[in-house]
């Protein structure tokens, strides 16, 4: 029987000859890009509008779990929102896509001269960041997430991103009316 384990093909073991084809590529890396000829600022306009309506649902979402005393949930979207709306201000205020990065001062960085955040806000986008992983994994806590974070904890992140997710929407508002 161990003979026949050896001999036997399994679908893995198949050689597939592509000549001619395009290499295959995987659906999770794949980017939409706006093609150049499409690159008018309706198109954009849209783009930006779905950042900032997933900006406004994670804030929803936060609060609905701050009510549900999910509150490492509350937290983790309390980041997306923030992260969304400096994503929709990348696309607004640079006329480009986005970076894929989840860190906040980072992203705030991008558009530092357009839009301006008081320090105490820039330093809250650096203690917020580690949010992104510490909200959901049990490695990154060092506990269980939800263990991580307390009402008044998930309340003050709240709190905190409201204001600057204004400021973005208002800096994105000023450059559309333009």
């Amino acid at each position: 029987m161990a003979s026949y384990r050896r001999k036997a093909k399994r679908i893995y073991d198949v050689d597939v000859k592509r000549s001619g084809t395009k290499p295959f590529t995987s659906p999770r890396r794949f980017t939409a890009k706006v093609p150049a000829s499409e690159a008018h600022s309706h198109t954009l306009r849209g783009e930006i509008k779905l950042w900032l309506e997933d900006s406004d649902d994670s804030l929803k979402v936060a609060r609905d779990n701050l009510a549900s005393r999910n509150y490492h949930i509350t937290a983790f979207c309390t980041h997306q929102a923030v992260e969304k709306a400096l994503k929709a201000a990348v696309i607004a205020l640079k006329h480009k896509m986005p970076p894929k990065i989840h860190t906040l001062d980072e992203l705030y960085d991008e558009v530092s001269a357009e839009v301006s955040l008081t320090e105490e806000q820039r330093d809250f986008l650096v203690e917020l960041t580690p949010t992104y992983q510490v909200s959901r994994y049990v490695d990154a806590a060092g506990r269980l997430p939800r263990n991580a974070y307390t009402k008044r904890l998930a309340e003050r992140y709240l709190e905190n991103v409201l204001p600057i997710i204004d400021a973005v929407k208002k800096r994105i508002l000023e450059e559309q009316s333009c």
